[in-house]
């Protein structure tokens, strides 16, 4: 049906625009013209796909720091720095953590170009950061090689407890401004900073102004389709010790399926993320080079039995290996009362990881003396246009439908003075 189906598409389309070939050509405005991309002179070149980070950043006219981050645990992850342009506030703005979710790498804050969230901080003045977590691809080990399983065996616990302040300390000790970082996470990276400023209180507040969580995630409510992931996941993961590695091989993947089967990519996204009617289609190579990645199955099953537990606990080893390494059967809960930072959480009605009750749960739980959560987009009703769990880094209407709210909280948290 297929073999059919895609001449038929070619006749449609060279009707009307021509025969002229465009082999580079990887960005279309509809999802039907990805097949005959080549062919269609409506489609073009997007510099982001299949690029790296510091090269998007580069592409959009700013200039690239890249930091050392080593952990005491042995691991070193590269984060970049936007280095403003001469009509940008300059260099010594106040300094903005990004922090990516699962499965993606610093590029989910830099693939959409000028609608990207760093670059439109950037713009705004700040001093901005892009942090790649441990399976991201942009981090080593001084003695496991990524072919080896001992590589990925960290926890989300490991990650926060010495991943997350050895990058504060990077961050701080450039900017000579600790105290006044403001650090933004998305998903996974929600978990991981609660999880390291709940046990580190006053730790945290050295080194931060306060905590912007998209899609926080701590208590989790999974949607019918991907509780049946959850529950089948450990059969497998505890086997294998990272999905989906190395990614060069599954990009090149999903350039393939992407450009003939635009479609089932589309509905990939969805399954994903709860609702991809605001994914322009444009960005579809785009982001299919840089989703999805790596990941550690010792941190996915962290999040499978938060899922299942309903708490906000350490990694379940089993009672015998959890009495060696806790002192006790069950894992130990982190205690979010601790969290005191300001904290301001954004979240979307269709996502499908977490449900308004899971926010205003950790919303209830957290210490902080100045917090809020919204669902996005604030004070707006229509149902197509309530965000999923990516739409906070993929939206195309992300700058009037979420920047705009985003900014009025930056503005708050500004230093005075």
């Amino acid at each position: 049906m297929f073999l059919i189906f895609v001449p038929l598409i070619v006749l449609c389309s060279t009707a009307t625009t021509g025969f002229s070939f465009h082999k580079e050509n990887n960005a279309c405005p509809r999802l039907i013209d990805y097949p005959v991309k080549a062919f269609s002179s409506r489609c073009y070149v997007n510099p982001n796909v299949i690029s790296s980070t510091p090269d998007m950043i580069k592409q959009n006219g700013y200039k690239c720091g890249t930091y050392k981050v080593v952990s005491e645990d042995g691991y070193t992850s590269l984060i970049f720095r936007v280095l403003p342009r001469g009509d940008d506030g300059g260099e010594k703005g106040q300094p903005i953590i990004l922090e990516h979710g699962i499965e993606i790498n610093s590029a989910a804050w830099t693939w959409m170009g000028n609608r990207s969230l760093a670059f439109v901080l950037a713009k705004a003045g700040y001093d901005v950061w892009l942090v790649n977590q441990r399976d991201s691809g942009y981090t080593t080990h001084n003695k496991y090689k990524t072919s080896d399983s001992r590589f990925w065996a960290n926890s989300l616990d490991d990650y926060a407890s010495k991943g997350e302040p050895a990058i504060l300390n990077t961050v701080a000790a450039a900017t000579n401004k600790s105290g006044s970082i403001i650090f933004i996470g998305h998903s996974r990276a929600t978990i991981t900073s609660f999880m390291y400023m709940s046990e580190n209180p006053q730790e945290a507040q050295k080194f931060i102004r306060s905590v912007v969580a998209l899609s926080p995630a701590a208590y989790l409510d999974f949607s019918f389709h991907l509780r049946i992931v959850a529950r089948l996941s450990p059969l497998i993961l505890n086997i294998i010790p990272v999905v989906n590695y190395p990614v060069k091989y599954s990009v090149k993947f999903y350039q393939i399926l992407c450009t003939f089967l635009p479609y089932v990519c589309k509905l990939y996204l969805i399954a994903v993320s709860g609702s991809a009617y605001q994914f322009l289609p444009d960005d579809l190579l785009a982001f299919f080079s840089i989703y999805p990645g790596s990941l550690s199955s010792m941190q996915f099953l962290h999040v499978v039995q938060l899922l299942h537990s309903k708490r906000v606990q350490k990694y379940d080893y089993g009672k015998k290996r959890n009495m060696l390494k806790y002192g006790q059967e069950k894992p130990p809960l982190y205690n979010l009362g601790n969290f005191k930072l300001p904290i301001y959480m954004f979240y979307g009605k269709h996502d499908v990881f977490i449900k308004e009750h899971t926010v205003k749960r950790i919303f209830e739980e957290l210490g902080s003396s100045e917090k809020e959560y919204h669902s996005v987009p604030i004070g707006v009703d229509d149902k197509r246009l309530q965000f999923g769990h990516d739409d906070f880094i993929w939206s195309r209407y992300i700058e009037e439908l979420f920047y705009k709210d985003l900014f009025k909280v930056l503005n708050k948290l500004k230093p005075k003075g």
